[in-house]
């Protein structure tokens, strides 16, 4: 799996793999209904969300969001945040995958990859994730990672209904990590653009 910064050149293709949803059984998963409609109108969320985390993105405000490819095809997005990171050293991870490519394991591989580059590289320490009450898959992924709880409330999704929302936190001592290392390319670069060297 190869992780690289989402470009506007990657719009087209997210759209193509998200369209009709990436929701199964139409379970909630997100804060905002970006994902369903028409291709067209599904690829225009994508660009303006993308749009939007770039021309937001402070020092210590940030989002940064990954295409995640297996042997070149493109299969969803990892995403990362964080408010005042150089002195939390904590970041939230959320995610997406087409509903085709789901089952295989991938989301697993995407947020281990993401984790496990934050903590190695990028002076990361602590990791943060929520999933909603029925979204088993986000669970299973956070189990697998070795999340442990941290807490419930209620939050309206994007059907605009109240659901639970599970919160679960990480340590980077206790990510389970995976058999192959993750390779990083450009760390000095980000690592200047996230203020960690200055």
């Amino acid at each position: 799996m190869e992780l690289s910064p989402v470009r506007e050149s990657d719009y087209p293709e997210l759209a193509v793999i998200a369209d009709g949803g990436v929701r199964r059984h139409g379970i909630a998963a997100f804060l905002i209904n970006w994902d369903s409609g028409s291709r067209e109108e599904i690829a225009r969320s994508i660009a303006q969300y993308q749009w939007n985390t770039r021309a937001n993105f402070r020092v210590d405000d940030w989002t940064i969001e990954f295409t995640a490819r297996i042997d070149g095809r493109v299969v969803g997005v990892q995403g990362v945040s964080a408010k005042d990171f150089v002195r939390t050293q904590s970041v939230s991870t959320g995610s997406w995958l087409a509903l085709h490519e789901q089952g295989n394991g991938y989301g697993t591989q995407m947020r281990r990859a993401v984790v496990t580059a934050f903590a190695d590289h990028f002076d990361a320490t602590a990791f943060h994730s929520e999933y909603f009450e029925g979204n088993d898959a986000s669970r299973r992924v956070s189990e697998k990672l070795g999340y442990s709880p941290n807490g419930v409330k209620t939050t309206i999704a994007q059907d605009g209904l109240a659901h639970p929302e599970h919160h679960v936190i990480l340590a980077a001592s206790d990510i389970v990590r995976g058999p192959d290392p993750v390779a990083v390319a450009g760390a000095e670069v980000v690592r200047r653009f996230l203020g960690l060297d200055t």
